[in-house]
């Protein structure tokens, strides 16, 4: 029968790299382990379980995973190991482990649905051996494109963790400003639009400060870009030093302008939270000899606070903020000022 397919028996099989197959016999029949061995042996690397061992060397070798790309087993040693090699097929593996069965052929219709599902492919004998050879292949042919296929989907992870990272990244740039490294005016938006319904949800105060360096053009004008943006990022990280609480948030609102969301802060509590920053900013005394008001850099702050109703929207907040501040600078800088309480005008 060899004669339909003598290159089977003249060269290896078709596979790359052939050598580098191993494949794990179990074979208690002695002619068929010897012509296994020496048909085989010719092509892939092989290792034997005599059938004196006992099963529990095969779940030792089968634990090992990746060591074997494929199992032969005659009908005496799976039905000896049949626990043994349940539990591997059972188990979750991350890569397909091929088994082939030698079985007499008057055994083939004895064989139960679960036994079946136990192995991949069946042989009768006496073995064919251009039969054997064919099947061997491809069930290693099976094996490779599990291999390749496993590959693949472990790299499409790999790039999906990467993607994961990179959007995470994206969504800080989002919402991050780049200059100062604190939150941007988008963030603010988004913080102002949920702290606003949760205040008026709960009924507590919200309080918006609207922040201005003072004198900030004549400092750039005199120091330069390069020195403005450092005074910009000393600011950005005194607030943050200040600004302790989780659910409060320092923002920078555009250009020299900075913004302050305090979630259930009222007036008081905001103007003793100013007053620190203000002490902090005269303690790092960042040199400004263009301000009028003093020899370092100041701020001027608006402050507006209200517990939200039905009839006002954060724009309001805003513009009260953005009033007091105004009101802080016409009355010379380097202060707060507090907008009066919040009223609904109506539609005009």
């Amino acid at each position: 029968m060899h004669e339909r397919y003598p290159h089977l028996l003249n060269d290896p099989p078709d596979l790359d790299s052939h050598w580098q197959y191993r494949i794990l016999l179990g074979i208690d029949h002695p002619q068929n382990r010897q012509l296994l061995a020496r048909l085989l042996g010719q092509f892939y690397s092989l290792q034997d379980l005599p059938s004196d061992q006992p099963p529990a060397a095969l779940s030792e070798k089968l634990s090992w995973g990746n060591a074997f790309d494929l199992c032969i087993f005659d009908s005496l040693f799976f039905g000896r190991a049949a626990q043994q090699i349940a539990e591997q097929r059972g188990a979750a593996q991350p890569i397909f482990l091929p088994f082939l069965l030698l079985l007499k052929r008057p055994q083939l219709p004895l064989l139960r649905p679960a036994q079946r599902q136990q192995v991949d492919d069946v042989i009768t004998v006496p073995v064919d051996q251009t039969e054997l050879l064919m099947r061997v292949e491809s069930l290693l042919r099976a094996r490779q494109q599990a291999l390749k296929l496993g590959a693949l989907l472990a790299q499409e992870q790999l790039l999906e963790q990467q993607l994961l990272a990179d959007n995470q990244i994206l969504q800080a740039m989002a919402t991050e400003d780049s200059l100062t490294g604190i939150s941007n005016r988008r963030a603010f938006d988004d913080k102002l639009a949920y702290e606003w319904r949760l205040a008026r949800r709960e009924q507590t105060p919200l309080t918006v400060v609207l922040c201005d360096v003072d004198y900030f053009k004549p400092y750039n004008d005199t120091y330069g870009h390069v020195m403005g943006d450092q005074c910009l990022r000393a600011i950005a990280g005194i607030l943050d030093l200040v600004i302790q609480r989780p659910a409060d948030m320092a923002a920078r609102y555009g250009g020299e302008e900075f913004a302050l969301i305090l979630p259930s802060t009222d007036a008081e509590g905001a103007l003793h939270l100013l007053n620190r920053i203000r002490s902090t900013l005269r303690t790092r005394a960042i040199t400004h000899p263009q301000s009028s008001v003093a020899p370092y850099v100041s701020m001027s702050f608006g402050l507006a606070s209200v517990v939200p109703d039905q009839q006002l929207e954060p724009e309001d907040l805003l513009r009260a903020a953005d009033a007091a501040l105004y009101q802080a600078k016409a009355e010379g800088r380097d202060r707060a000022v507090v907008a009066p309480a919040l009223e609904f005008q109506g539609q005009p």
